[in-house]
């Protein structure tokens, strides 16, 4: 049987994932092997779910992934320790942004989980299709054309309802078309109040939300198809515990097109696809909560996010080998500023930093990979990329500041010597790979690479200063290079499925955030991260299944211990499926992490056990009723990845707690 190496394989890690979502979605883990068919992969999922606000909430179900929480929204995903621009988030092939310094809108938050069809999660670096960077891991949101069978149409509505923040969400989706061409329109609507924790404390978290899109594809002939997709989300009044400031509101739009040509003669099949993807984003501390009591005026900090990119990914087989090859292109302005003195009218009475001054960064690369079936039990992989990047201030002399002198290069100066100039690099990125059957069942996978990344916009060119204190980037920061190796044996029966990783990445050049007095500035360390990942389900009988995971990253540089790291984690799954009933039960168990960063975490963080409770009912084929507890047992507890509570009438830092006990509701109907 011929394997295929890192491409989409499912796990029980995967079918975990599945087992907490509340979407349609299909989740599908890379870890090495493909042995497993798509009709087996659809077999293993299961229907239950749980209420969750953005795909970054999503990720914390699947096994070694974490997920930042500053409220209700915005969960920043963390994949071995790793976050950021150190993982690749693509929808259909497009990258968006965000357009907040203070990371309140992680690329996630821009993506309307009910409307995607598949993610799938890449953990670490295995391909050089994607993009540079991604050495924490790639997450694709996909969505998939429609197949109509005996009807002209497909569609589904779901309602759902959340106690404790008394969140409501709807969503609704419609594609209609024949085997030539289709449309698809979709969107869906969320709000929630404040939650509480379990010692009754009310956390910052409401919020109100909306998206929407549409998708039109058509096959021009047998060779040629055509799609365009264009998708709208919008945040209003938007709390974070987690954030000096709240959000009144924000905006995303994303365009695409993609054009797929097959049966060529010089290469089998090629996809062009092109995308813009723009953000605006507004944040102060007196619309939404007054923050400022003192003051009748407060901050305000508007910003935004443009982003353009293409990409050209050609396939050609040729017996044992599988080539692919393209190149790719992406260019992000970002602009943000920092009033004091702002007002509710809506006029900003003194700019008192720009914070983003007029960044402008774009990468260029080009790749070529290859996987080549050496014989029926071994396959390997080659692949190479040659990236250039290139980046600049182009507001970096314009004053700002009390009294109009301070300028961003200032700033720069001030902190490392240097000013602002135009940035550019060239770097090589590596993938080997070798997939080798121990039997039918068992597959051992080992991967080598090397990827870069470039600082982002923060990073190189935030340059904020006011109330005594600033946070400034450093134009003449290095790029990361990770150097990494991951070793799994993954092994699937009929009844039971497991699989194990290790993995270490040493990086040179490491970026990292650290104080100086009252100044947050960033440097060039060597880092090191390694960890373990093991997973398992299996059929206890035919009705019922167990599934376990473990996971634990350990992240430490030269100048101490790496923050945000989740400590070791457990969860176990007992599951109970006949006819149309479905329950199961959920234990989540982490212990204490006390190796912690000062400077980004918030202490150390106590260890917890949570138990979730779930079911399913399908009265009719067409029709899934869901319901569950979240929290059955009232733990008090949070997360150590979870940001600290800045609210100024609490200036300790307090990690952001999650929900107390709370009661789902769901009901979805497919047409």
């Amino acid at each position: 049987m011929k394997i295929r190496i890192l491409i989409a394989a499912m796990s029980a890690v995967a079918v975990q994932a599945l087992a907490t979502t509340d979407l349609p979605i299909e989740v599908v883990e890379v870890i090495g092997d493909n042995t497993m068919t798509k009709e087996q992969q659809l077999d293993s999922q299961s229907t239950l779910s749980k209420p969750v606000q953005d795909a970054g909430e999503l990720l914390r179900s699947v096994n070694g992934v974490a997920a930042t929480r500053r409220g209700g929204r915005g969960f920043e995903p963390i994949i071995r320790g790793q976050s950021q621009n150190q993982l690749n988030i693509m929808t259909d092939g497009a990258y968006t942004f965000g357009a907040c310094p203070g990371r309140m809108d992680p690329p996630t938050a821009y993506t309307a989980m009910d409307n995607f069809d598949q993610l799938t999660i890449i953990k670490g670096n295995r391909s050089v299709i994607y993009g540079a960077g991604g050495s924490g891991g790639t997450l694709l949101f996909e969505h998939k054309r429609p197949e109509f069978k005996d009807k002209n149409y497909l569609g589904s509505i779901g309602l759902g309802y959340t106690s404790s923040s008394e969140s409501q969400d709807g969503s609704a989706n419609l594609a209609f078309g024949n085997k030539r061409a289709f449309g698809r329109v979709f969107g869906d609507v969320k709000s929630s109040d404040n939650y509480e924790d379990a010692d009754g404390n009310v956390t910052a978290s409401s919020f109100d939300s909306s998206s929407y899109g549409l998708i039109a594809g058509s096959d021009l002939n047998n060779q040629h198809y055509l799609q365009l997709s264009f998708e709208g989300v919008s945040e209003d009044d938007v709390w974070f515990a987690g954030n000096g400031m709240d959000s009144p509101w924000t905006d995303s739009e994303t365009a695409r097109l993609k054009w797929v040509y097959s049966g060529g003669t010089l290469v089998d099949s090629f996809e062009l696809s092109l995308y813009q993807s723009n953000v605006d984003h507004l944040m102060d501390n007196y619309s939404v909560r007054n923050r400022m009591p003192m003051n009748e005026n407060g901050m305000a900090a508007p910003s935004s996010s443009d982003t353009q990119g293409a990409r050209w990914l050609a396939n050609l087989q040729n017996g044992k080998a599988e080539w692919r090859f393209g190149l790719d292109h992406r260019a992000n302005d970002r602009s943000a500023e920092l009033y004091m003195d702002a007002g509710k009218d809506g006029n900003y009475n003194m700019l008192a930093s720009i914070m983003w001054p007029g960044v402008e960064q774009q990468q260029t690369g080009i790749f070529a990979e290859l996987d080549y079936q050496l014989n029926d039990q071994d396959l390997l992989r080659f692949g190479s990329r040659v990236d250039q990047f290139d980046a600049n201030a182009t507001r970096a002399d314009e004053p700002a500041g009390m009294m109009g002198s301070a300028t961003p290069n200032t700033l720069y100066q001030n902190a490392y010597g240097v000013t602002a100039s135009d940035q550019s690099d060239t770097d090589l990125g590596l993938v080997l790979g070798w997939d080798h059957k121990l039997s039918s069942k068992t597959v051992f996978s080992t991967n080598v690479s090397r990827s870069v990344r470039a600082a982002d916009a923060t990073e190189q060119f935030i340059a904020r200063s006011a109330m005594g204190s600033s946070w400034v980037g450093n134009p003449d920061i290095a790029a990361e290079k990770h150097q990494q190796l991951d070793i799994t044996v993954v092994s699937r029966g009929e009844t039971q499925r497991w699989s194990a990783t290790v993995f270490w990445d040493k990086v040179n050049d490491y970026i990292e955030r650290y104080n100086l007095e009252t100044a947050t500035l960033y440097r060039n360390t060597d880092a090191k991260l390694y960890g373990i990942e093991v997973d398992g389900s299996r059929h206890l009988s035919d009705t019922l299944s167990a599934t376990a995971a473990l996971s634990y990253t350990r992240g430490e540089s030269d100048n101490g211990d790496l923050g945000q790291i989740a400590p070791l984690e457990a969860r176990f799954n007992l599951d109970y499926q006949r006819d149309q009933w479905a329950a199961g039960a959920e234990l989540v168990a982490t212990t204490k992490q006390d190796k912690v960063n000062p400077v980004i975490d918030a202490g150390e963080t106590d260890g917890f056990t949570v138990l979730n409770f779930y079911s399913s009912w399908e009265p009719l084929k067409s029709l899934r009723l869901q319901a569950g507890i979240e929290n059955l047992l009232d733990e008090m507890y949070a997360y150590h990845v979870n940001a600290a509570n800045s609210d100024p009438f609490n200036p300790d830092p307090v990690r952001v707690n999650e929900p107390g006990r709370r009661i789902w509701l769901k009901v979805r109907y497919a047409f």
